[in-house]
């Protein structure tokens, strides 16, 4: 492939040196900035009011604002307002690795000719002041230790920065707390938490949110604590003190309380009554006993990996196409092939008691059902929606219920680790190659990992898609450029035709004019990466961040 383009580094890829340190007082002397020119400069204001010209633009200060110059022209004051102004400044110089001259600019990674507020300012001064202080006259291990002042001050202008960027909308805000509660529910959580992290006043915040969900934010905790307990009592033989941790309280006799308050009747007493309520219905409306104890198990489609994520090993699968592409093939001794096209025969020979049928909703056939007692998983559901179901029929809710959590925890500390390498709306977009012919992917397989609040959005056709819901797309390869995003994913399959597919297009004139391709942005993975299934979703998370710093 083609390189056009100096490949673009993340933050992580690069290399910092310092040039110089100082500070400027009016009071003191006039006011000289011109060491600044020629090197990555930060500024920053602790007193007095004005405008800076730099080659980005004419910026405005005041106390607690600073601004990250690139090497350029010259830097001067055009505007001055009263006679003490005060601050520090510092020069440092970027080597992407593997480069022996130093970066004349990095706009993918700073913000240049832009007013920033780094908060907490005061440890950003601090920061400033040790770097002054301990610049000169430093040993070896001083100047490694002032290295990493110099970074820790650039992370936290970052992080302040895209702060700012972040969406502002007071009512947006709040709903995206609402969410993150229903996520945390089992953490200590306070209004004032909720509305800082939403950027909202308290007043408005509590108004908002009553508002969006008919709650006080608290009130709203315990309705969500509560539903979740009534499962874990009806799903679970977990004692008493296990499920009041699982939910969010301390201590058992808190929950009683808490519990007998909202529902009338203590949580024993809700779990006896309502035990023997507790039904599902296979395909053929007939009831089924849950949980099942050492049933016999076959599986359809592409949920096998939940299945094997609850550690339930069925007795037959579909493995004629899936045990040859996902990330598990270890894994899949003793499991009998039931062919891709379910081979009635072959299920009715492994004398099933219960099957798991994976497919879109009014697609399930009947001769599947009348072999043994059929409960249909919609192939449409979220992964979370799916292991939930499955987990419930087998007994193991509580398995399930820990592993989601332990999924978004792993998932949030993937993004977060880079969440100053990927732009503010960032969009990305992911194309499979599979028998030879494209796809593009909405909201499933690898998507449901890279579209996440911390990472990357979908394109904007994409997005179309998701909200049609469809999880995928046939499309020509013609048609690429115009569901392409900022960044983009290419997953192609091991068989020879896909394999030879992929490499036409990667030689195409189409593919070389694509903005990604120009960019050096492009991420190539295995096919079998684009499973939605428990399994593969959390092996992902380790693989990605290798692929992730190597692009295309």
């Amino acid at each position: 492939m083609e390189q056009n383009e100096q490949k673009v580094p993340f933050l992580h890829d690069i290399l910092f040196s310092i040039c110089a340190v100082g500070t400027f007082d009016s009071c003191r002397d006039a006011v000289d900035i011109s060491p600044l020119e020629g090197h990555h400069a930060i500024i920053a204001f602790t007193k007095g009011n004005g405008s800076l010209i730099t080659d980005e633009a004419s910026l405005h200060f005041k106390p607690g604002i600073c601004l990250i110059v690139r090497p350029g022209g010259p830097i001067k004051f055009d505007e001055l307002v009263g006679k003490d102004i005060t601050g520090y400044w510092i020069t440092f110089d970027i080597y992407p690795l593997g480069m022996s001259t130093p970066s004349p600019g990095m706009p993918n990674c700073f913000p240049y000719g832009q007013q920033i507020s780094p908060t907490p300012f005061i440890k950003f001064v601090d920061l400033l002041e040790q770097l002054a202080i301990k610049h000169h006259n430093a040993n070896r291990l001083d100047s490694f230790k002032q290295q990493i002042r110099l970074q820790e001050l650039i992370v936290l202008l970052l992080e302040s920065h895209q702060a700012t960027q972040n969406p502002t909308d007071a009512m947006q805000a709040v709903e995206r707390s609402v969410a993150y509660l229903e996520d945390h529910y089992i953490e200590n959580i306070t209004v004032e938490l909720l509305s800082q992290q939403a950027g909202v006043q308290r007043w408005e915040y509590s108004s908002l949110f009553q508002e969006i969900t008919g709650f006080k934010p608290l009130d709203y905790l315990t309705e969500v604590r509560m539903k979740r307990a009534k499962e874990l009592l009806l799903l679970s033989n977990a004692p008493l003190r296990d499920i009041a941790h699982r939910v969010g309280f301390k201590d058992e006799y808190y929950f009683n309380r808490r519990f007998r308050n909202a529902m009338g009747i203590s949580p024993k007493q809700y779990a006896r009554t309502h035990q023997s309520r507790v039904s599902i219905q296979d395909y053929q409306g007939s009831p089924i006993e849950l949980p099942l104890q050492q049933s016999r198990i076959v599986v359809t489609g592409h949920i096998l990996g939940n299945l094997l994520a609850l550690g339930v090993r069925p007795v037959g699968a579909d493995l004629t196409v899936i045990g040859k592409q996902v990330v598990y093939r270890n894994e899949l001794h003793n499991i009998m092939d039931i062919g891709p096209s379910e081979d009635l025969e072959r299920i009715k020979a492994l004398d099933p008691d219960f099957i798991f049928h994976c497919c879109t909703i009014g697609d399930v056939t009947d001769p599947v059902a009348q072999i043994a007692p059929t409960l249909v998983i919609n192939r449409l559901d979220s992964n979370f929606d799916q292991l939930r179901l499955m987990a419930t029929v087998v007994g193991k809710r509580p398995h399930a219920e820990k592993w989601i959590k332990e999924y978004k925890t792993k998932s949030k500390a993937l993004w977060s680790q880079f969440r100053l390498d990927i732009g503010i709306n960032e969009t990305v977009t992911v194309i499979v190659v599979v028998d030879g012919k494209l796809y593009v992917m909405g909201n499933y397989g690898l998507s449901f990992t890279l579209y996440h609040p911390l990472a990357f959005k979908p394109s904007e056709k994409v997005r179309e898609m998701i909200e049609m819901g469809i999880d995928f797309r046939k499309i020509s390869t013609e048609m690429i450029e115009s569901y392409v995003g900022d960044r983009l994913f290419l997953l192609v399959g091991e068989d020879p035709i896909s394999v030879n597919e992929a490499k036409r297009l990667i030689n195409s004139p189409l593919w070389r004019e694509l903005s990604p391709v120009r960019k050096n942005l492009v991420h190539f993975m295995d096919a079998k990466w684009n499973y939605g299934d428990s399994l593969t979703l959390e092996r992902v998370l380790t693989e990605l961040p290798g692929v992730l710093r190597n692009s295309s």
